[in-house]
């Protein structure tokens, strides 16, 4: 006889068989990673979902390397003027008006954590897109402050005291040490690891 719980298993899957149970969750599994490796999803009218914004800050990447725009469309079988649209969505990237900056931090071509700043209000918001902790912008810290924002701006500069460091500003044109200054330089980019930071900002 069957108890309530194989009842319900019956209902939602048809079946109460093992063998067939577990055939179901590995067809579940495949078509989830499918819709994650699809850059978007038609509907049955065709009209297609927009992209994540893990595939635009990709996006952003390939054409901030110098690919042109016909070979991102291919990349992700899309028209060129879908690729501008999502370039055009990357910088309306927020509702709040004292939001003007948004900063993707990059592992390769990879989203790893968005921060939104408001300088005005020195507040920012950030939203991980990796269970690495190593890879997040801020670590295991889930509501960073603007004292963590600056010391990830820093963090990700050569140091204040290095040897020369006059002579490395000025190579760069810039009349002082400025973490977020020298960071739209050099995009954050350290030696040692593959990440960097991609700085937008918002199209009125």
């Amino acid at each position: 006889m069957k108890t309530e719980f194989e009842h319900q298993i019956m209902e939602i899957f048809g079946t109460t068989d093992p063998v067939r149970l577990r055939q179901i969750a590995r067809d579940a599994a495949c078509c989830h990673r499918t819709a994650e490796e699809s850059p978007c999803v038609k509907h049955s009218a065709g009209r297609k979902n927009s992209f994540t914004e893990q595939q635009i800050a990709q996006i952003l990447a390939l054409q901030q390397q110098g690919i042109k725009i016909t070979d991102i469309a291919k990349k992700y079988h899309v028209s060129r003027q879908t690729i501008y649209s999502q370039i055009k969505r990357a910088h309306h990237f927020s509702d709040d008006p004292d939001v003007k900056m948004r900063m993707n931090f990059m592992n390769r071509d990879n989203l790893c954590t968005t921060i939104d700043i408001d300088f005005k209000h020195e507040k920012i918001t950030i939203q991980n897109y990796t269970d690495q902790i190593p890879l997040r912008a801020f670590g295991v810290v889930e509501h960073p402050d603007w004292d963590d924002f600056e010391y990830f701006l820093e963090d990700r500069c050569f140091p204040r005291t290095r040897d020369h460091a006059k002579s490395i500003l000025k190579e760069m044109g810039l009349p002082f040490y400025d973490p977020l200054l020298i960071i739209e330089k050099t995009q954050g980019r350290m030696e040692g690891d593959h990440q960097w930071i991609m700085i937008i900002k918002k199209e009125v």
